[in-house]
């Protein structure tokens, strides 16, 4: 049974927490549907709710959901760090490289990570939020409202729109601070010696195993 070093351990609960992050952030979005769904919906049966019941309904979504994005999470890094020396190796690199990388350097990489993600929900936001504002004038007709809150719902996706354009330059500007790529055909030599590695370990092992079991 190989012993994790402090790094790895490190590695695998700034993973976990990442994971459980992302979690906490998507059951919040549930939990304010389902929130929202029952106070637009059901008026009098949300009325009747008391404190806890209410807030029941929004933290037990969210809480379950960060729970189990973490657990994943940390199955999913114990998978990938045990594939191979390799794979291990790769992996480890991966969080040091991160460390290195200014708060700035590492709000950014989330979001460029999570662009897409970031860029529907905050438009689907934007067309949503149009719309409430908009309604709340009594004096338009419905025609008139679904115009305004078009023109609003277009003016945020022009900014979206550039702010991807910023993320993309910042991305490109971090990958270049990074060290160079290993090229494929080391990788591969990497692999292979990894891999040879792991069945000499497992010849040992075995080995070991049939000697001690004909000594008894």
């Amino acid at each position: 049974m190989k012993l994790l070093t402090t790094e790895e351990k490190e590695a695998h609960t700034s993973h976990v927490i990442a994971e459980g992050t992302k979690g906490l952030v998507y059951g919040a979005l549930v939990s304010a549907g389902i929130f929202t769904y029952l106070k637009k919906r059901h008026p009098i049966k949300y009325a009747r709710f008391n404190p806890s019941i209410k807030t029941c309904i929004f933290i037990m979504p969210t809480i379950s959901i960060a729970a189990f994005w973490a657990d994943q999470g940390s199955w999913e890094f114990d998978q990938k760090m045990h594939q191979s020396d390799y794979h291990e190796a790769k992996m480890m690199e991966e969080y040091r490289e991160w460390n290195r990388l200014s708060l700035a350097n590492k709000i950014f990489t989330v979001l460029s990570n999570n662009k897409y993600q970031i860029i529907i929900g905050a438009w689907a936001a934007s067309m949503y939020g149009s719309w409430v504002f908009v309604n709340r004038d009594k004096i338009m007709s419905t025609t008139q409202k679904a115009v305004q809150a078009r023109m609003y719902a277009q003016g945020i996706t022009v900014i979206l729109l550039l702010s991807t354009i910023l993320l993309a330059m910042k991305e490109q500007e971090i990958e270049s601070a990074k060290p160079p790529p290993i090229p494929r055909w080391k990788r591969i030599i990497m692999e292979k010696e990894a891999e040879e590695k792991q069945i000499l370990r497992e010849y040992e092992e075995k080995k070991k195993q049939e000697e001690a079991a004909s000594n008894v």
